[in-house]
């Protein structure tokens, strides 16, 4: 078992019922495709939570592992892709998913110096799957903005 697996999994616990609170609040039909990626979501969590405590029960050792993870932590990098999704939370407010999601997606990458062609095949590339997969194949409705909407 390793010190971080604890608050990780506690985390995606979290982060899970708050994407099921929110999935029961869509359209009956569009709540199929959401509850079940939450559904697997949490049961591998539960998986990984029973194997860290079987681990633990073989050796009784907990391993520290933070050293190795923020090892080469960049705060800069950090606090601004944070800084970003705030940002991106207030955009999607005005102007909707569509024109936001760009937004973010080609500010954060030239923030982390991704270089321009492949920033472009990203954003192009997520926009097209993105209006494919949730607009027309799975109906789900996303935000359209308060200057939009």
């Amino acid at each position: 078992m390793k010190k971080s697996d604890i608050p990780v999994v506690c985390i995606i616990y979290a982060i899970g019922i708050v994407f099921l609170i929110m999935t029961l609040q869509l359209p009956e039909a569009a709540q199929i495709y959401p509850t079940v990626l939450v559904s697997a979501l949490i049961l591998v969590n539960t998986l990984y939570l029973i194997s860290a405590f079987l681990r633990y029960r073989q050796n009784h050792h907990i391993e520290d592992d933070y050293p190795i993870i923020f090892k080469g932590f960049l705060p800069l990098q950090f606090f601004g892709v944070f800084v970003a999704i705030a940002l991106y939370l207030v955009l999607m407010y005005f102007f909707g998913y569509y024109i936001s999601t760009v937004l973010y997606l080609g500010g954060s990458l030239l923030f982390l110096k991704v270089p321009m062609k492949y920033n472009l095949m990203t954003v192009v590339v997520m926009a097209v799957m993105v209006a494919v997969v949730f607009s027309y194949f799975l109906k789900v409705p996303l935000p359209t903005g308060l200057l939009f909407g």
